[in-house]
């Protein structure tokens, strides 16, 4: 089993979730209605670059199986014709 590559740039919506939870606790805690605004709205870009990933996931396994069903019928077209030649 290979264990999967972690392009730093898919840690930018973690560290946007975390900067920005910090942000809106100190808006808070300080009474700083502009930060806390600002800390939810950094939030919310990290869940949407979270979301892009998670996207981009599923989607490289899905041309993966596609790829590999695209093999198998290569394969099993290969036997058919041997069988029939």
């Amino acid at each position: 089993m290979q264990i999967p590559r972690i392009d730093p740039k898919n840690l930018t919506g973690l560290a946007d979730k975390i900067i920005g939870l910090g942000k809106e606790i100190f808006g808070t805690v300080t009474n700083q209605d502009r930060l806390t605004k600002a800390g939810q709205v950094q939030q919310e870009k990290g869940t949407e670059r979270l979301e892009a990933v998670k996207a981009q996931v599923q989607s490289d396994a899905h041309e993966t199986k596609a790829k590999t069903a695209d093999r198998a019928q290569q394969s099993a077209q290969k036997t058919k014709e041997k069988v029939n030649s």
